[in-house]
């Protein structure tokens, strides 16, 4: 499967971002290079670019997507096999730097350490990836530490910056970004989703519903019996509600919902960087 084939329902997104990489890869750079024209006059490739969308449209999954097809070691580029590829995928790439939030807010040390990264020339990839998760929570201070690397970027250094919607970020920084807008997908494009990762086609259909487009939640309805029946129970609801006493039970169970909702979430999280955390130290790798 290529990284394009996971961007659910994103096709004008797709579109974008496949000739950008296309644009990026090393025959065309080369195509420019020995024409004399400008590195920022290549067809759809800029150093900055911005991912908008609603929760569970898939901001970070694209720029991932987009970042392991700027260091895709095949053509066309974004294989999601090759070794740039899947270290991008995995977050273990020598050449990526991801940077989230740990608090409300991403302060100016981090940044400035992000900045430090994007002057240097990539290692082992053709690009060195600065991606922040949470653009839209920067201080002042973190902002204008960005605003100087966006206004002379790197030749080899592409910055990757997530946000809910563009009106999120300070106009000095959005300015200087290609915005690559996303959607939540249809019903039927997540059912299909859900089909291809192999899931009963009777659970795909009742998970894509109920999660409106939300792809994490889509798949944690589909694979977890215990997610299923939280949503159950919070759709019964509505229907018990007919004290003040009903009222506040009933907010006490969806407080509970919630919770066991976000502690799913956090261990399919850990999981996923305890991983990466393996691969990146070679755990479980045999000798040849």
């Amino acid at each position: 499967m290529t990284v394009w084939e996971t961007l659910v329902g994103q096709e004008a997104v797709v579109a974008t971002l496949r000739a950008a990489a296309v644009a990026a890869s090393p025959g065309i750079l080369a195509a420019a290079g020995s024409g004399g024209g400008p590195a920022g006059a290549r067809s759809g490739m800029t150093h900055s670019w911005l991912f908008t969308g609603p929760s569970g449209a898939g901001r970070q999954e694209a720029a991932r997507a987009f970042a392991a097809g700027l260091n895709c070691e095949r053509e066309p580029p974004g294989c999601g096999e090759c070794a740039g590829c899947h270290t991008v995928l995995t977050d273990t790439a020598t050449d990526l730097r991801t940077v989230t939030p740990e608090g409300l807010s991403l302060g100016v040390k981090d940044v400035r350490a992000l900045v430090r990264d994007a002057a240097s020339a990539p290692t082992a990839g053709r690009w060195r990836i600065l991606l922040l998760t949470d653009a839209d929570r920067l201080t002042e201070a973190a902002a204008n530490a960005l605003l100087k690397a966006l206004e002379e970027p790197a030749e080899r250094a592409v910055f990757l910056l997530c946000a809910p919607s563009i009106e999120d970020v300070l106009p000095t920084i959005r300015s200087r970004c290609r915005t690559v807008a996303l959607r939540l997908p249809s019903a039927a494009d997540v059912r299909d989703m859900l089909l291809r990762e192999g899931i009963d086609e009777q659970v795909a259909q009742t998970a894509a519903r109920a999660s409106q487009g939300h792809l994490a939640l889509a798949r944690r309805l589909a694979t977890d019996e215990a997610a299923r029946e939280h949503r159950a129970a919070v759709l019964r609801i509505p229907g018990r509600l007919g004290r003040v006493g009903d009222c506040l039970a009933a907010a006490a169970d969806l407080v509970g919902a919630a919770n066991a909702d976000a502690e799913a979430a956090n261990a399919e999280r850990d999981e996923v960087e305890t991983e990466a955390l393996k691969t990146a130290l070679g755990v479980g790798a045999t000798a040849t």
